[in-house]
């Protein structure tokens, strides 16, 4: 059994001497009994947060200003108190003054007489920090005492920085102690140099942060043979250079990491570096990737990122796979979190798998749980930085607004300041990014191409994008099976060569049901509907739409409910051969679709639908709903022509001066 390292030696700093004079003061005479109760737990709670050092030490004059600021603080009771706290550092000038004070500690730790114990008990945290201030006073040599006391003079005149260097301990010049403990003389690990290397890193310095990441791990943690953690910086800058998307020195990092945790015998850090590695994307481009085989020191997050594997389309695995490896997860986390996790871990690491939860039921088609998993996620999740499962759902959230037409709601989802607050360098530009395609979205939809190549194509995000996904005759790399094969049907039928393309279709038919990606089989089968027209298939086109119409009624995706009741209505009308009942039946299709596409701001769509409206109503004799209908397909008319010669750059380059000052703050924090 491995011994443990020593633990970190204490060394009195100037703050804690003003928690000393504060309990000297309050304590010595038990002045603390007389004070308010309110007031009394006011102070008893300062101290203890100070004590603990569970964040950083509050400076000499905010510290007075919290004690003497708390409820019922006012009465006379706790005048002398106050007074004596605000002054006594007037008196702590010299070397000798300093010692008697520190020495002056003794009375609150040794019993006065048999009826009178001592102020604090030996374990009691006030005891104990006193306690070991004293033994820590006790070792200092008259230069280190003349060294505290003028660091502490400095401290208290606003010097932050004054006393908290960390000495060489060096034997032949570290004379600051007279008596020196084995764990006074060695320079034992600290944690500043990793606090700066996780600083350098958010803000995007990576030649700062592997220089403080290789000052940490070359600092001395125990005296046993295999003190050297070469493989645990190793590691760290290989997670950097994964995360900013290098795989190449990653993967050359990576076999190195491996080999020193091989001679290290560090079992579980060869574990981490052999599951990064099957992380990083394969080197030949036609191979699939591997997944992990659960052994009893695997990471759960390392089975949900097998999970985007398997939802990636390339790889041709249904989503049923996908909810296995989830599953394994959920319950690899609870075995992982009992038995494997040695420390507390990050609290929003459980809800990893509702993130991952969320993207595989949007894949399905079932955007309400995915909504639901999405709330869960930012609902129990507080930000913090490098976990983007927060991000990841509010982005997906605000793209799902923008999907159902409310742009205005995603990106103000996005701004908001708890969304980008914790965010470093790499989120933000993600998160920047997402901004972009919900701009990108809006703007072609409206129709304001011009705008689109003129302003927002100028700003592309470093991540990258596939105009394919917003324009027609574009030479560019391909999608996924089904997108590609949905895009080359829509862009046939967008120039009135549908029927050319029925390989295409069936394509996107037979892989969105076999993969169950069911919201792009939906989408298809309303293409095929609407091709099934120009082959005088009508009846046939109906009967498919209705039967998938209780999946699209709900209007989870407007754009796609529009379209169905779109074509849907055109089924009608020529199925029935154009009678009044027919008429009348697709009346209703077409309001829906009309308000569904105004809504999205799909202006070039809304007017096929209005002309189509404007037609039936003719046909059924209502001429006023006709010049209505026809008056507002003029007026929308008039906003495409009114989006397309306004480029609309203003409120774009508004967002994006935003985007630039929160740029700028996250890379100077």
């Amino acid at each position: 059994m491995e011994e443990e390292s020593p633990s970190n030696d204490h060394v009195i700093r100037p703050h804690h001497i003003s928690i000393l004079s504060i309990l000297m003061v309050a304590f010595k005479d038990l002045e603390i009994k007389k004070f308010p109760n309110d007031y009394a737990l006011h102070i008893y709670r300062v101290l203890l947060s100070e004590i603990a050092q569970v964040a950083e030490p509050r400076s000499h004059k905010e510290l007075l200003h919290t004690i003497c600021s708390g409820p019922r603080s006012q009465g006379s009771e706790s005048f002398d108190f106050k007074a004596a706290i605000n002054s006594i550092h007037t008196d702590i000038t010299t070397a000798d003054r300093m010692g008697n004070f520190l020495q002056n500690i003794r009375c609150l730790l040794i019993d006065k007489s048999p009826s009178e114990p001592a102020r604090f008990f030996r374990r009691s945290v006030f005891g104990y920090f006193c306690r070991r201030s004293y033994f820590s006073f006790l070792k200092l040599s008259f230069s280190g005492l003349v060294k505290l006391c003028v660091d502490y003079q400095h401290w208290v005149a606003g010097d932050s920085t004054a006393g908290y260097d960390n000495p060489d301990k060096e034997l032949l010049i570290y004379d600051k102690l007279v008596y020196k403990t084995q764990v006074d003389k060695k320079n034992w690990a600290k944690p500043e140099a990793y606090g700066q290397w996780t600083k350098a890193e958010l803000v995007g310095d990576h030649a700062l942060a592997v220089d403080h990441l290789r000052r940490f791990f070359e600092q001395h943690f125990s005296d046993d043979n295999k003190s050297s953690h070469r493989e645990h910086a190793l590691l760290n800058v290989v997670r950097m250079h994964y995360v900013q998307g290098e795989f190449g020195a990653a993967r050359r990092l990576l076999i190195e990491a491996v080999d020193a945790a091989r001679t290290s015998g560090d079992k579980l850090i060869l574990h981490h570096c052999t599951s990064l590695l099957q992380r990083l994307p394969p080197l030949e481009r036609d191979s699939r990737p591997s997944l992990l085989e659960i052994q009893s020191e695997t990471h759960p997050l390392e089975i949900l990122f097998d999970v985007s594997k398997l939802l990636n389309e390339r790889n041709q695995q249904p989503m049923s796979a996908a909810f296995q490896k989830i599953f394994q997860a959920v319950g690899l986390y609870d075995q992982w979190l009992s038995e494997v996790a040695k420390t507390p871990v990050n609290e929003n690491y459980q809800w990893s798998q509702h993130a991952v939860q969320s993207i595989a039921w949007t894949q399905t088609g079932c955007d309400r749980l995915s909504s639901i998993e999405e709330d869960i996620v930012i609902a129990f999740s507080f930000p913090s930085p490098f976990v983007m499962d927060r991000l990841s759902a509010i982005i997906n959230k605000a793209y799902k607004h923008a999907r159902q037409g409310r742009y205005e709601e995603a990106l103000c989802l996005l701004m908001e300041p708890s969304t980008w607050t914790p965010l470093g360098v790499n989120e933000c530009a993600h998160w920047a990014s997402q901004i972009w395609h919900i701009l990108s979205l809006r703007a072609t939809r409206r129709g304001q191409i011009r705008a689109f190549r003129a302003f927002l194509l100028e700003r592309v995000p470093i991540d990258g994008f596939n105009p394919r996904e917003y324009l027609f005759d574009m030479r560019w790399d391909t999608m996924s099976t089904i997108k590609e094969s949905l895009f080359q049907v829509i862009q046939a039928r967008d120039q009135d060569q549908a029927a050319s393309s029925i390989d295409h279709l069936l394509s996107a038919l037979w892989y969105s049901e076999f993969l169950c990606r069911f919201n792009l089989y939906r989408t298809s089968i309303i293409l095929l509907a609407d091709i099934g027209l120009e082959f005088n298939l009508s009846k046939r086109s109906r009967r498919i739409l209705e039967e998938i119409m209780p999946q699209v009624i709900n209007g989870d995706d407007l754009e796609q409910r529009a379209v169905a009741y779109f074509v849907l209505a055109r089924c009608i009308i020529v199925a029935e051969e154009s009678n009044a009942s027919a008429l009348q039946q697709a009346l209703h299709y077409l309001q829906i679709a009309e308000e569904d596409f105004q809504k999205l701001e799909m202006y070039r769509s809304t007017k096929e639908v209005q002309y189509l409206l404007s037609v039936v109503y003719h046909n059924l004799g209502l001429e006023n709903e006709r010049d209505k209908a026809a008056l507002r397909h003029e007026n929308t008319e008039k906003q495409e022509r009114d989006a397309e010669a306004h480029l609309d750059c203003a409120y774009i380059q508004e967002i994006y001066d935003t985007i630039a000052l929160i740029g700028a703050a996250v890379a100077t924090r």
